[in-house]
């Protein structure tokens, strides 16, 4: 028995509401919409409740950092404290004083100088350089009664050595006193100490915490939290595509969700098929930010029609990687071999391989030394916007697919034999 079809004017309504839940442009600013990620909030907030304690939130572009610190406020369980949550970005060109003024500029209060009981910001008061002195002369003015957490977001983006120094300096001077602040630094880095210059005495203070990419539950529950606010319900195959394309990245699990469910309400349906999911990978493709398609395209343009290198950056993109996101040549070898069709060895593509560290846009990092490299996509987002492209432009077909699949994953696609050497 065929479903009622929903009327136009109520699908466009859902639409609305679907581009109000799925949000891959811009961190998660509800608490109740943040879905997953539990341990990683569980340890910051006992962190913010431990006196002398700090935080430092380190990981890949695009895991989902910036969202966790903004949303974090309303983990808190509710006390007498009242929570003074003041956020602030780092530039590259900021220095210890410029950025301190930047948090000065959020904390506000009343007071009458003379003039009457009007507003300031504590940035008024520092017209010239600030110091690591009058910085915590001005945390020592929180009350008891307040949770101060003041965070310092993109942090890796600080260019000036001497500001990370001071940071830490400060660190280390809050802890030391007591202070009931709590300073959460956030940013792009591998570890702790590519984000900050070496202080060993700040390792015993801070709660230094790496968010990875979100595990195959969290991108299930990501996608079948917003999915049941719109009422709607997904194939199993189509789930299981969002969930393995976006590859651990929150802001894919969110436009291919988006984008499915408005392929399906254009049609007055509040279930998703998998050809649902099959048009929203071109619409992402579509709606892909400039810089990616100009990227890809460097990456793979060649005036050689036997040139391969669509199809190795492809098998690169479906390489199993590491919880930093590397791979090794030997882990793209099967990929490309069922792309191609034909058995490959390590000899044929290490150059391409080097080709893409070194020239070809830089599409790859690559860590380690000769002979141990290991290789991972420079941006984040381009791993699963090449997969998506692969598919597109009939680079991994039906046999080539299963590669999506690891270990921990059901099988999504028909599997095909490899063609006997």
């Amino acid at each position: 028995m065929t479903k009622k079809l929903l009327p136009k004017e109520e699908a466009l309504a859902k639409r609305f509401e679907a581009n109000q839940l799925f949000t891959p442009s811009a961190p998660i600013a509800v608490a109740e919409m943040f879905a997953g990620r539990q341990a990683q909030a569980g340890k910051i907030v006992d962190a913010i409740g431990e006196r002398g304690r700090h935080i430092i939130l380190f990981g890949e572009r695009g895991v989902g950092k910036s969202s966790m610190a903004q949303i974090i406020r309303f983990f808190i369980p509710a006390t007498p404290r009242q929570v003074r949550h003041i956020r602030v970005q780092a530039f590259p060109n900021d220095t210890f004083s410029t950025l301190a003024k930047r948090i000065f500029s959020e904390i506000h209060f009343d007071a009458d100088y003379g003039e009457g009981k009007r507003g300031y910001t504590v940035s008024e008061f520092y017209p010239n350089e600030v110091t690591i002195d009058n910085f915590l002369a001005e945390m020592r003015q929180f009350g008891e009664s307040e949770i101060p957490l003041i965070i310092v977001d993109e942090f890796n983006e600080l260019s000036d050595p001497d500001a990370s120094i001071a940071f830490s300096n400060v660190i280390k001077a809050l802890s030391d006193t007591g202070n009931h602040v709590t300073m959460f630094l956030v940013g792009v880095a591998d570890n702790v100490t590519d984000l900050m210059e070496r202080h060993e005495s700040i390792a015993r203070c801070t709660e230094q915490i790496l968010m990875p990419r979100m595990s195959v539950p969290e991108r299930r529950e990501v996608l079948e939290k917003r999915l049941s606010q719109l009422n709607m319900t997904i194939d199993t195959d189509g789930k299981w595509k969002i969930i393995n394309l976006s590859k651990g990245l929150p802001a894919y699990v969110h436009a291919l969700g988006k984008f499915a469910a408005f392929s399906a309400l254009s049609e007055g349906r509040l279930h998703i098929f998998e050809q649902d999911v099959d048009r929203a990978i071109d619409d992402v493709i579509s709606a892909s930010q400039q810089t990616l398609k100009d990227d890809y395209e460097t990456a793979v343009r060649s005036n050689n029609s036997r040139a391969l290198f669509r199809q190795i950056l492809a098998a690169c993109a479906l390489a199993k990687v590491d919880d930093a996101g590397f791979f090794v040549p030997a882990a793209v070898r099967e990929p490309l071999a069922s792309i191609l069709r034909r058995k490959v060895e390590i000899a044929n593509f290490q150059d391409t391989l080097k080709a893409f560290a070194e020239s070809r846009g830089q599409i790859l990092d690559r860590a380690g030394t000769e002979r141990i490299y290991r290789f991972r996509f420079a941006n984040p987002a381009m791993q699963p916007y090449v997969i998506m492209r692969g598919i597109g432009e009939g680079i991994i077909d039906e046999a080539a697919r299963q590669a999506l699949s690891s270990p921990e994953q059901p099988d999504l696609f028909a599997v095909t034999p490899l063609p006997r050497a």
